[in-house]
């Protein structure tokens, strides 16, 4: 007898992106509203200082699945860790995503130019010119689903809104373009 959340039948990779950029839509409308409930009630600021980081990591998490299920066409891994996610898959779609994210981000617009590369990475990363961007960011936020869950175990949290979002928006982009 076959084990039906295994079956490919039942991930649908175009479905779990929707589900992901519907989770990234939600994480924006919570941070722009942050600022007013900052001003009203600490305790919905807070709320939504929390909820931002865990639904933008779920649906990063969701998105890598779905780029996953698509190339593999089986059940994604069991991992929440972002970097696993992220190096299960092609190389080929590894590169291809990098590329996409460095012409994103500020933060490595320089990577291809000839003399970066020739730089020390302490010297890249102090200059910005990152050759690994999404890799950068996803490793940083590797366990955000389960650090962010747990955050009244810890004293301390560090989530870049920024960074995460650009590369769930490059990941859910460059999955529209491969299904044109």
């Amino acid at each position: 007898m076959s084990d039906k959340s295994n079956d490919h039948a039942s991930w649908d990779a175009s479905s779990m992106i929707k589900n992901a950029k519907s989770l990234q839509r939600v994480a924006k409308e919570l941070e722009k509203n942050s600022s007013e409930a900052l001003e009203s009630d600490r305790w919905l600021f807070h709320g939504n200082f929390l909820a931002s980081p865990i639904l933008l990591s779920l649906a990063t998490e969701i998105a890598l699945k779905a780029w996953w299920c698509r190339e593999q066409n089986e059940a994604p891994k069991r991992t929440h860790d972002l970097l696993k996610l992220f190096e299960v898959l092609r190389q080929d779609t590894q590169e291809m995503l990098e590329a996409k994210m460095r012409k994103s981000s500020p933060y490595s617009v320089w990577a291809a130019e000839p003399n970066m590369q020739n730089l020390s990475p302490d010297l890249q990363d102090m200059l910005g010119a990152r050759m690994h961007p999404l890799r950068d960011v996803l490793c940083a936020h590797r366990d955000a689903n389960m650090h962010w869950r747990f955050l009244y175990e810890k004293t301390r949290a560090l989530f870049e809104t920024a960074e995460i979002d650009r590369a769930l928006t490059v990941l859910i982009d460059a999955y529209h373009e491969k299904m044109d």
